[in-house]
């Protein structure tokens, strides 16, 4: 999971809530909102990278959501609160394949990891058969985000075990240098402001922790 700095509301979440004070998300989902709902998610996409919030695929523009972390239909005080608000991806495939906010839904429990808490990123390890783990095996918040939002769903399993073989061929033709020059700068935002998926996995990977390490499972 990889940690969304969270700046200051965008000018057209600002706007709204100065002359609508009392609206929720229901009112501003209404069709005459459409283009400060779609401004929004605009801004909310950028500030991510342009990756979900939660499994860091690439979120593109129709197959994606606004996503609350805290569920509006239990904190509807939060529904416009900026600071609630991400984008996550759909989540499509089969229900095994079923991810992040889509399968969260409006579930919620106080200790689950946000995106936007400064420790996530050192929360897990990523391992070669792609697995994404807690680093303290008795985390037992880390294992309950794991498994609220699907994040070692088949699907994202195989995708992340690719960018590992990629890296570990890469290692094997460049030199120590060049390697690591190549994960900092695969690191960066690209001058069209997008992070590469799976950023915490390559991050992970590039600092030579136990990215080999394999689970076996029952």
């Amino acid at each position: 999971m990889k940690y969304i700095q969270k700046t200051s509301p965008p000018p057209v979440l600002t706007a709204y809530l100065r002359t609508h004070r009392n609206h929720d998300w229901d009112i501003f989902s209404r069709p005459e909102n459409a283009d400060a709902k779609r401004e929004l998610g605009e801004y909310l996409r950028l500030e991510q990278g342009f990756l979900c919030c939660y499994c860091e695929e690439e979120i593109a523009k129709g197959l994606c959501h606004i996503e609350h972390f805290k569920p509006k239909s239990y904190f509807p005080e939060l529904s416009l609160d900026y600071f609630n608000l991400f984008v996550s991806c759909n989540g499509c495939g089969t229900k095994e394949d079923m991810t992040c906010g889509m399968k969260k839904r409006n579930l919620y429990f106080p200790s689950l990891l946000s995106p936007s808490d400064p420790t996530c990123e050192t929360r897990f390890l990523y391992t070669a058969d792609g697995q994404i783990l807690p680093v303290d095996e008795e985390d037992d918040c880390g294992w309950e985000t794991i498994a609220l939002l699907g994040l070692n769903s088949p699907k994202l399993r195989r995708r992340r075990e690719m960018v590992y073989q990629e890296l570990e061929n890469l290692r094997t033709v460049m030199s120590p240098e060049d390697f690591d020059f190549y994960i900092k700068i695969r690191l960066e935002k690209s001058a069209k402001g997008r992070f590469c998926e799976f950023w915490t996995t390559v991050k992970y990977f590039g600092a030579g922790d136990d990215a080999s390490r394999v689970v076996n499972e029952d």
